[in-house]
């Protein structure tokens, strides 16, 4: 039986290399930013309040009738087909890298295109915008402290990369080998190839809702604890949340279905080309 354990932890890593193309412009062999690992607990939505009767609540109702009348296997399948359609989404999740907490808020589409942000403790924050064309990424202090230790840096040495790129955008082309991590990651392909793609063995569970959005629930055997998707009972049965619980924890939460991704360059005349420096950011301080 395919373990549903992949759904969640294939995505995760997908969004999480994002921060592994950031180890490409400090110096050589530098991995401050590759960040990765599981999943950390989350609960389920709870289930939604009722009210009085409303042509959206009709509908709602219906959608939920008509999930119902599927088994647990063809309403994963559906929904997995639904989201896979998806032109671009937003996904947001926390996942632990050596046992720290690493937030990630993620808009992304088909096109490779990306804006959001990764933010690990004691590693700092890390933002990133990647049109067709260029990508920008920015890191806080903490994220180049974070790169200079990792590289072993002088304390001198690190101090000059904080000074110089702390809250700066720095940019180089899509096309640069430098950028081919996180123009990979920005993959929307990559982040849903296993959603829906689940066990005949699917249950249906409880009705709740997704950030206000009806949904059902759908629970699977995984080989690391229970895998829960919740599918969206108004509009497209999107897949909204899918978590994992036991052995292994996790969740990754979708919306913003079909939304383009908005890639335009930053607002700020002190950005860095590093196109034009000759060499890895960290060797050019």
């Amino acid at each position: 039986m395919r373990s549903r354990t992949k759904t969640t932890t294939s995505a995760l890593a997908a969004a999480a290399l994002i921060g592994g193309g950031l180890a490409a412009c400090v110096p050589a062999d530098g991995r401050a930013s590759d960040v990765g690992g599981r999943a950390r607990a989350s609960q389920s939505p709870g289930a939604s309040a009722s009210g009085p009767a409303s042509p959206s609540a009709t509908s709602d109702a219906k959608g939920e009738r008509a999930l119902a009348d599927l088994s647990g296997a063809e309403i994963l399948t559906r929904a997995g087909e639904a989201t896979r359609k998806a032109q671009s989404l937003h996904v947001t999740a926390t996942v632990e890298y050596e046992a720290k907490p690493m937030r990630i808020d993620l808009s992304l589409d088909k096109k490779g295109n990306c804006n959001g942000a990764v933010r690990l403790d004691g590693m700092g924050k890390m933002d990133i915008i990647k049109s067709p064309d260029l990508v920008h990424f920015r890191g806080d202090a903490d994220y180049w402290r974070g790169a200079a230790k990792q590289k072993h840096a002088s304390q001198k040495q690190t101090d000059q990369m904080v000074a110089v790129l702390a809250d700066r955008w720095v940019k180089l082309p899509a096309t640069d080998p430098r950028a081919a991590p996180m123009t990979g990651s920005c993959n929307l392909g990559k982040l849903t190839d296993d959603l829906g793609k689940g066990s005949p063995l699917a249950r249906k569970g409880e009705t709740g809702s997704v950030d206000g959005t009806p949904a059902l629930s759908v629970t699977s055997p995984a080989r690391q604890g229970t895998q829960t998707d919740w599918v969206a009972t108004r509009g497209t049965p999107y897949i909204l949340k899918s978590s994992i619980s036991g052995d292994t924890t996790g969740a990754l939460t979708f919306s913003a279905f079909d939304v383009p991704v908005d890639t335009a360059s930053p607002k700020d005349s002190d950005v860095l080309d590093l196109s034009k420096t000759g060499g890895a950011v960290g060797e050019s301080v």
